[in-house]
């Protein structure tokens, strides 16, 4: 199906087996350091609102399984002999960050901040709504599109990707996010190399462009959350500022989605670190205080304090969720 507009010698696909490469190292990596690149890659809210504002891209490099990443570099690379040389390198490496940034950033805005989020499918989703997109412009409809063996077969796998998006401990949100930037970019792409595209399609391709980025600037400092005001409240008494931090808490208390599992939480281990710990001067009151941070060293625990009453650490070691075996 792919007609070769692009590269039509040589490598047709070198940012494809490029990201392959990369996406292999670092899970060969990965498994080498206990893991460590995951823990330090995963998207999550309370860790981004802690200031790790790399996670929303780096997320879409970790993966949580060896099955997790064959299945995506394996669509991955299904998907990009297609696409690369139908719109081009640049095109393409455009569509895929785009779409990786859209659904980390939409699965951090409306997930709950302890759930962490990893793997590419949300960049691989995207590319596969290109794909959509690019039968959707040569067909003029959708049911054009399903008049295509070609694009039967596709709407007929993104129906079973749907359904399997609603299974737990998987990102439908992730899916979405990405999908739906890819599949504008796709529709603009094939319009403006044909020379048809509308004043519809080039508003289409701004509000992505500029929408995206500002959904990942919202994602990460998502000021009216009651998730980020606790974190602020976090920040707060680390520095020691015990009265502004009091103050964070109530509002967090009030804040938009105050009643999500891992905030609650979060609220109940802040509660109790400032009944314990604040005026300890026990020198683990620190430590303490950031427990509910992923720790990609681990925990500074002495270990004749063992037997202290600490907060929650159910924040420390999160279980990742895939946003896609995809």
């Amino acid at each position: 199906m792919a007609i070769y507009r692009f590269n039509p010698r040589g490598i047709r696909e070198p940012a494809t087996y490029m990201l392959i490469a990369l996406n292999t190292a670092l899970a060969i990596a990965d498994g080498f350091s206990g893991e460590a690149v995951s823990r330090l890659f995963w998207a999550r809210g309370f860790d981004v609102y802690y200031g790790d504002f790399w996670r929303p891209l780096a997320a879409g490099f970790a993966h949580a399984s060896l099955m997790h990443i064959m299945m995506n570099m394996y669509s991955l690379f299904v998907l990009g002999k297609l696409i690369e040389p139908l719109f081009g390198t640049k095109r393409f490496v455009l569509i895929y960050f785009t779409a990786l940034l859209g659904g980390s950033a939409l699965s951090l805005a409306l997930s709950d901040p302890n759930t962490a989020m990893l793997g590419a499918s949300g960049a691989i989703f995207g590319l596969f709504g290109a794909l959509l997109g690019y039968l959707f412009s040569r067909t003029g409809s959708w049911q054009g599109v399903w008049s295509t063996p070609y694009g039967r077969q596709l709407l007929i796998v993104l129906a079973l990707n749907v359904f399997i998006s609603l299974m737990p401990g998987i990102s439908l949100l992730g899916h979405l996010g990405g999908f739906v930037p890819g599949l504008f970019l796709g529709i603009f792409y094939e319009r403006k190399m044909a020379r048809r595209e509308s004043v519809y399609d080039v508003a289409t391709y701004w509000l992505v462009m500029v929408g995206v980025p500002l959904l990942t600037i919202y994602s990460c400092v998502p000021i009216n959350r009651a998730g980020f005001v606790a974190v602020q409240a976090l920040i707060a008494y680390k520095a020691g500022d015990l009265q502004r931090g009091d103050e964070l808490i109530d509002k967090a208390g009030t804040a938009r989605w105050a009643s999500q599992d891992g905030t609650q939480r979060m609220l109940e281990h802040l509660g109790i670190w400032r009944k314990t710990w604040s005026s300890s001067g026990e020198p683990l009151a620190d430590e303490m205080l950031r427990l509910p941070l992923t720790h990609i060293d681990g925990l500074l625990l002495a270990p004749d304090n063992r037997n202290l009453k600490v907060p929650f650490t159910f924040l420390s070691t999160p279980e990742p969720r895939a946003e896609n075996e995809r």
